[in-house]
């Protein structure tokens, strides 16, 4: 009988000896197959402003950010490429303003926007604080940022030539009060264009409106003074339209030449 015993014995520990192997293979073996598929795989690249990134002493992120909310909130006057738009924003790539300033001044500007009345306005375009937008601290800063990525000061200064150069078009507008146009381009342009002709996703043409004729001079004043929220019923846009062009500065003086600039936009350009 004992000698069954130990037999016994002996086969049950062998039975644990071996369920102990196949549960060590059964952990194991996962992790070291994990392990060489990840020695396998190619190791992730840097990202393609590190180096950039690194120089500015800021992160990737951060100009990627920076990018994307200046071409949300700035590129409509200063360009996509931020090269200028004629009449509307400087170039800011190569910009001897954005390399000769801190970033905390920087950020000032961006911040407060800078009117048409005030001394270093040198355009007569108001540039509406923060873009005429919500964005945050945060993302100015980004802005900043996207800005110093964009200078390479080893290259001339970028030329305001061309942004001073008039829109094509722009002699049929020669008989027009040139205050008026003056306060038009100011305030009003950036959504609605240069010369009244709208821009797409942004403001209606008020060359040749209707709107425009349908109302009183009175009206036309009105409305320039109050806008109109996107959920107006009489909004057909879906878009706000700031009361005095997002400009607070604008006199009454000035929305009446402004006023009077459209009617006659529209009565020169395709008005009935």
């Amino acid at each position: 009988m004992s000698g069954t015993k130990d037999h016994k014995a002996a086969r049950a520990d062998a039975y644990r000896g071996v369920a102990a192997m196949v549960g060590a293979l059964v952990v194991l073996t996962p992790i070291a197959m994990f392990g060489v598929v990840a020695l396998a795989l190619p190791k992730a690249g840097a990202h393609p402003l590190s180096e950039v990134a690194a120089r500015l002493g800021t992160e990737p992120a951060r100009l990627v950010v920076g990018e994307i909310v200046y071409r949300n909130h700035c590129a409509l006057c200063h360009g996509k490429t931020a090269d200028g738009v004629a009449h509307l924003g400087k170039p800011l790539r190569n910009s001897e303003f954005v390399q000769s300033r801190s970033d905390d001044a920087l950020f000032g500007v961006i911040a407060r926007g800078r009117m048409p009345g005030d001394p270093e306005n040198t355009t007569g375009t108001a540039m509406p604080a923060r873009g005429n937008t919500g964005a945050s601290d945060d993302e100015l800063r980004s802005v900043v940022a996207y800005l110093r990525m964009i200078q390479d000061p080893s290259e001339p200064f970028a030329s305001l030539d061309d942004w001073a150069k008039p829109a094509p078009g722009s002699s049929a507008l020669a008989g027009i009060d040139s205050v008026g146009h003056d306060a038009f381009i100011a305030s009003c342009s950036p959504c609605h264009g240069t010369q009244g002709e709208g821009r797409e996703g942004l403001g209606k043409a008020l060359r040749g409106s209707e709107f425009v004729a349908s109302v009183s001079e009175a009206d036309l004043i009105k409305f320039v003074k109050t806008g109109r929220p996107s959920w107006d019923e009489a909004n057909t846009t879906g878009l706000d339209m700031p009361p005095k062009g997002g400009n607070p500065a604008l006199s009454d003086d000035q929305i009446k030449v402004i006023v009077s600039y459209i009617r006659n936009l529209h009565e020169t350009q395709g008005g009935q």
